[in-house]
């Protein structure tokens, strides 16, 4: 494997990549990651990581732009308790606080949560003051928090929702989404990652329509 790996592409989780950039290091050869989005993760610290996609830095900044437009002043980050959810919250408390915004309460959720347990969370965070809910997590969890939400009557009128791009990847998948979900999500505020137009970006695409078209003949 030393002498015969050119580089490594993956993993899909931020979790994983912070392990598996330790072994691009000590093989030399570079981590191309295409969807872990730890902003923790970069070249500095491991020198051998190539992000192909944007950090949680981006879509952070994009969050904190939206709650100074619409004047909230404090909001409730629910997120998954990983490195992933740690280290996105971590950046989303800088930006709102270069906007005058804080967190108002952080609340972390685990890989193997029940139904239970996410109740209990959120029959805490609907006593709360504030009505910003930024929700950060894995489509798995994010979705069974929208389902518990929606029998509380927490995405209704009077609640805002702002989920970070996991949602949008959902909705984007192959398959997507049952329209019974998407119809219990409806109003929910998600982020999507967009490149900027540019003469690399046009390129690309046309490599890739040429190729596109090469295997559907073929």
């Amino acid at each position: 494997m030393e002498n015969d790996t050119m580089a490594i592409i993956g993993p899909e989780f931020s979790v994983s990549a912070h392990t598996i950039s330790q072994v691009a290091k000590e093989l030399r050869v570079p981590l191309l990651s295409f969807s872990a989005t730890d902003p923790t993760l970069s070249s500095l610290e491991f020198a051998y990581f190539v992000r192909t996609t944007q950090s949680d830095l981006c879509q952070m900044s994009a969050i904190a732009d939206i709650v100074d437009y619409y004047e909230w002043r404090d909001v409730i980050a629910i997120y998954v308790e990983d490195d992933y959810g740690r280290n996105g919250v971590a950046v989303l408390v800088d930006k709102l606080a270069e906007k005058r915004c804080k967190i108002l309460y952080k609340a972390p959720l685990s890989h193997n949560m029940s139904r239970f347990d996410i109740i209990h969370i959120l029959s805490k965070i609907a006593l709360m003051e504030s009505r910003v809910l930024i929700l950060h997590a894995y489509a798995d969890l994010g979705l069974q928090v929208f389902d518990v939400a929606k029998d509380f009557g927490m995405l209704s009128a009077g609640f805002v929702w702002i989920a970070t791009d996991w949602l949008s990847t959902e909705l984007d998948a192959a398959f997507g989404l049952a329209r019974s979900v998407i119809d219990g999500i409806e109003g929910v505020l998600t982020l999507r990652i967009y490149t900027p137009d540019s003469e690399i970006k046009r390129k690309f695409v046309s490599r890739e329509l040429v190729f596109l078209f090469q295997v559907i003949r073929s």
